[in-house]
């Protein structure tokens, strides 16, 4: 079949092949096949050539890399047997992908066409990465070709015409002669150039996944060592087919390259120049980037041009890549000359539609909506760099950083380019917000539509501008919400835009409605799904409104539209995935917070003034200490209801975060076994560990929003999340324990600690349940293999345990049933043996012994710390033979903390006996002084530390001190030797010093630099 002469029964012969190939691709033999393909692919049959190409098509997708090398060996046989003034094959040096590429000229046909584009694009993603110079090449030649057949095609056929100049062989001469009545080779047409334009790009994504690409130092090492070919060593070449088509006479064709500049610029700013550092890579590139925009900017340029234009514009000044605000500036002035396009000309005849028009106008407000907030995010950035700088150095920096030119602050910054344009940009911005929120109605709302049509369409092109509004709209909105953080969002005729019949507070408001409205329909319309680009720019908008005073003052005297709000967030965390937006939503809900909270203390101040007034008029006494019992959320019943209440909202918001990291916490899920282990919950990320706190410390916030009944209302399930986070994030075992788990421990450190525990309408029930919540602490650090419980980290444990004790109210941890567990717990923590869970505990109980009641340390002290004072004796005894390593000594040393506190908090009739324990305890410590030399710094480090102790405890206690002294002449012997050596040590540098200049002082000094302890007491009367 494929020998018969008609084109139809080869078409079915190859599509038979192809088939074959699809279901028994073993059987189909590639050597003859593709070779056969390619010489059929020049055939002048449209079905032939349809046939050729589809199989070709699913040919690459398998075996793309072998179709390319069958292809070039039949190119280079083809070249060798071909007789003398045969016709030429379509297959040259290039291979198939520039046969291919050459079909896409000479075809009009859409299906042939479709299949040679897919066919290029399936080679492209499977070869280019690996043989970048061959494609980058070929689309140069695409590009670049000239109408002038002279000009045209590869450097082979350069150098066999060059070959036929220098020749003079007359079969030659009639080759040319016989060539020349043939139809000159013109251009690659227009369709041809924008599919190259899209092939680089193609390219371009293709290496995104290697880090190499995009290294310019690695690229040339591994270059040299002959290993692959780098995108980075063709920047200049991607740079030059961009430039080629953003100048060329085709809007389509200078679409694409605009935005294969954009994306070069996208990929390439933050490439680092290894010769220049402090330099990035496409610094060498502006010139070529301003000439290849400046055309675009012209008068009678098509409006979508100018629109991709501008978008080149922001992203060009918000790469940092023109340091120099010279430089900047030759690409600044372009957007500057495109307010021309914002003035609307009446009296002319426009070139193009209304609604291209509306694109252009929107285009150039959302660039300049970029370059404003790209200029203000570097602005606080500087700002935070210089705030670090003059705490790390005292006084402000010599040293500026190597942006800071650009980021501003020193001297002219790109803000200053920005300043002068911002009154009117903030004008239009405003507009075109009223705009899109208004295009935005629902249809049964198309009446209320102004007939006239907004300030940038009309009201016949409602609908084609409606795309238009929707991809500007979010710049714009982060841009004025910026700027009215930046100059007050209650500063009168801010926009000079309001009616003479309306007063300030009522604009302000109106501004207010607008922006909130924008972003919630955005947030939460199911009619709609927004990118999530757009997602993260509404709520960085919301979090830059929330910031201001007024706007947080007007939000938390609206309790129904705080609701609305958190419950637009919590729907967005169910509906998203990426951990920014999620950081970004708490954001929202701690600025949310802080309104509501400010709002519910302006209403407990008023109301405190009302009872006062009432008070002093009455005679009566009132207590200044409690709370309203009807402010907040809960009221006077404590009854929470859903819907109605912020505290309820937010709690949603903070669990729906919580149980999406930690299922476990969710005791509605049945346990099926499957879930994950709490020793895999540590492995988060810094920004999830972030997101997790952020929810803690929101939720602790929670009972002070409400009222004193409301807040008993939901402190059970604060105290059951924050707990239960404990638990999963610090199993015993666990090889971290995570970050949050402190956050945690802080947050318990605030509930034990809250105002609402003095309340006297709330006071016994708040202790109730922080009785119940360290009882569950203490059920968890038990472990119980058969019920999946791995139990407790034991430092964490007995923080824990620490934090409940110290900060609650006494008669919360006195009851037996909990203390007696604590005290065993610690004294399971000390038997484990770690030296790390010994220094927790010891620390641990520290704190616990400077608890004001003694009820509460002295079992501590009987069961726990006695062990600790044995441990300190024997680890005295043993000193000398060199037992001591770091974790020993800082466990030792935090021991002779332990002892000292409660030295100083036991009562006066027992610091003696305190003392007969804690002298000897420090003096076996001292180290005679022949052998101090010779012993090891952590062996040094304790002496030098016990007898500090020792000078400070001494005239501090000085009768019970030198009554133990006096009872053991050992110990005061072996004191005395410390103080003697102690005085010679610090005598020494002195009389060396003055017996002695130059450089004979070398070994006085280097016995100055020692550590030296002055003496308080006077121990002359120790003397024998």
């Amino acid at each position: 079949m494929q020998d018969h002469p008609d084109s139809m029964v080869q078409s079915e012969a190859i599509s038979c092949l192809q088939q074959l190939h699809l279901f028994a691709p073993r059987h189909v033999n590639l050597t003859t096949l593709v070779p056969h393909l390619c010489e059929t692919l020049s055939s002048p049959h449209l079905i032939l050539r349809r046939a050729v190409v589809s199989c070709l098509r699913q040919l690459v997708q398998r075996e793309a890399q072998e179709v390319s090398d069958y292809s070039m060996s039949f190119a280079s046989d083809a070249k060798t047997d071909r007789p003398t003034g045969s016709k030429s094959s379509i297959i040259t040096e290039t291979g198939l992908e520039g046969a291919l590429f050459s079909l896409l000229d000479k075809d009009y046909d859409r299906k042939l066409c479709s299949d040679t584009q897919d066919t290029l694009v399936s080679l492209l993603q499977t070869l280019a990465a690996n043989n970048l110079t061959k494609w980058l090449a070929l689309i140069k030649d695409v590009l670049q070709a000239s109408s002038d057949a002279s000009t045209v095609n590869t450097p082979v056929e350069e150098g066999e015409s060059g070959q036929k100049e220098d020749d003079d062989d007359e079969g030659l001469n009639m080759k040319n002669i016989n060539a020349e009545p043939q139809r000159p080779i013109v251009a690659p047409r227009w369709p041809t150039r924008v599919f190259a334009i899209e092939c680089m790009l193609k390219i371009i994504a293709a290496c995104d996944g290697n880090e190499t690409h995009f290294q310019l130092d690695t690229a040339k090492a591994l270059r040299q060592k002959g290993s692959g070919d780098y995108l980075v060593l063709h920047l200049s070449e991607l740079v030059r087919m961009a430039f080629i088509a953003a100048t060329s006479d085709c809007d389509r064709l200078r679409l694409a390259g605009l935005s294969a500049l954009q994306e070069i610029i996208v990929k390439f700013s933050k490439v680092p120049e290894p010769e220049f550092p402090g330099h990035v890579l496409l610094e060498q590139y502006q010139a070529q980037v301003g000439a290849a925009l400046r055309p675009a900017f012209t008068p009678e340029t098509a409006p979508d041009v100018t629109a991709a234009a501008c978008e080149v514009c922001s992203c060009w000044i918000g790469s940092g890549v023109a340091r120099d605000l010279n430089d900047l500036r030759r690409v600044h002035q372009l957007l500057v000359s495109s307010f021309a396009k914002l003035k609307d000309n009446k009296d002319a005849s426009p070139l193009y539609s209304e609604s291209a028009s509306t694109m252009e106008k929107l285009s150039v407000l959302k660039a300049w909506a970029e370059v404003y907030i790209v200029t203000m995010e570097a602005e606080k950035e500087h700002q935070k760099q210089q705030l670090m700088l003059s705490k790390s150095r005292g006084e402000g920096g010599e040293d500026v950083d190597e942006f800071g030119d650009y980021l501003g602050g020193s001297g002219e910054s790109l803000l200053s380019l920005v300043q002068p344009e911002i009154k009117m940009l903030s004008k239009h911005w405003l507009v075109a917000l009223k705009d899109y929120a208004l295009l935005s109605l629902p249809p049964e709302y198309s009446s209320q539509l102004p007939a006239e049509g907004g300030g940038f369409y009309t009201f016949d092109t409602m609908d084609s501008s409606r795309p238009h509004y929707r991809k500007a709209w979010a710049s714009m909105l982060y841009a004025v919400s910026l700027w009215l953080k930046e100059t007050g969002f209650t500063s009168v005729d801010k926009d000079n835009s309001r009616p003479a019949n309306m007063k300030a507070d009522e604009s302000d408001v109106n501004r207010f409605n607008l922006l909130i409205g924008i972003c919630v329909e955005a947030l939460c319309n199911p009619m709609s799904v927004q990118p999530l680009e757009t997602v993260n720019l509404c709520l960085k908008a919301l979090d830059t409104l929330l910031d201001d005073p007024w706007t947080r003052a007007h939000l938390g005297s609206d309790q129904v539209l705080t609701i609305e709000l958190l419950n637009v967030l919590h729907r967005l965390l169910l509906t998203r995935d990426s951990i920014e937006c999620f950081g970004l939503i708490m954001d929202v809900v701690r600025q949310i917070i802080r309104a509501a909270q400010s709002h519910v203390d302006n209403e407990r101040a008023l109301s405190k003034e009302k009872e006062d007034k009432g008070a002093s008029t009455g005679g009566e006494i009132v207590d200044l200490l409690s709370m309203p019992v009807d402010i907040g959320d809960g009221g006077e019943s404590g009854h929470i209801v859903p819907g109605k209440s912020v505290a309820f909202a937010t709690l949603e918001v903070c669990l729906c975060v919580l149980v999406r990291h930690m299922p476990a916490l969710n005791p509605s899920i049945p346990t099926t076994g499957f879930q994950i282990s709490s020793l895999r919950q540590t492995a988060f990320s810094e920004a999830t560990n972030q997101l997790l706190a952020a929810s803690l410390q929101i939720m602790t916030d929670l009972p002070m929003l409400c009222s004193p009944s409301g807040s008993v209302s939901v402190l059970p399930t604060i105290l059951f999340l924050t707990t239960g986070v404990v638990k999963e994030l610090a199993a015993k075992n666990s090889e971290r324990v995570s970050p949050v788990v402190a956050v945690a421990l802080q947050c318990l450190k605030v509930l034990c600690t809250s105002p609402l525990l003095k309340e006297p309408t709330c006071s016994s029930v708040w202790k109730r349940h922080l009785q119940s919540a360290l009882a569950t602490v203490l059920d968890f650090c038990k472990p119980d293999p058969e019920k999946d419980k791995v139990g407790l980290d034991d430092t964490t444990a007995l923080l824990c345990i620490a934090v409940f004790i110290v900060s609650c109210p006494t008669d919360v941890v006195c009851p037996s049933n909990l203390l007696s567990p604590c005290v065993d717990q610690f004294l399971q923590s000390w038997q484990t043996g770690s030296l790390q869970v010994q220094l927790k505990c010891i620390q641990s109980l520290t704190s616990i012994c400077q608890h004001s009641d003694r009820q509460i340390f002295s079992p501590f002290v009987h069961k726990v710390v006695v062990l600790i004072v044995n441990y300190l004796g024997s680890v005295g005894k043993d000193s000398s033979s060199g037992a001591i390593d770091e974790p020993r000594l800082a466990v030792v040393i935090e021991g002779i903390r332990l002892m000292e506190t409660m030295l100083s908090a036991a009562e006066e009739q027992h610091k003696l006996n305190l003392l007969s324990l804690i002298v000897p305890i420090l003096v076996s410590f001292l180290i005679d002084q022949d052998k101090l030399h010779q012993s090891s710094a952590f062996h040094r480090k304790l002496h030098d530390t016990s007898l500090q102790k020792l000078v400070e405890i001494g005239p501090q206690y000085r009768t019970q001190f030198l009554a133990v002294l006096q009872c053991m002449p050992e110990l005061r012997t072996r004191f005395e030797a410390a103080v003697r050596a102690q005085h010679h040590q610090r005598s020494k540098p002195t009389s060396a010093g003055r017996g002695t200049s130059g450089g004979g002082g070398s070994a006085g000094g280097a016995q100055a630099g020692t550590q030296s302890i002055q003496l308080k007491m006077d121990f002359s009367n120790f003397a024998a």
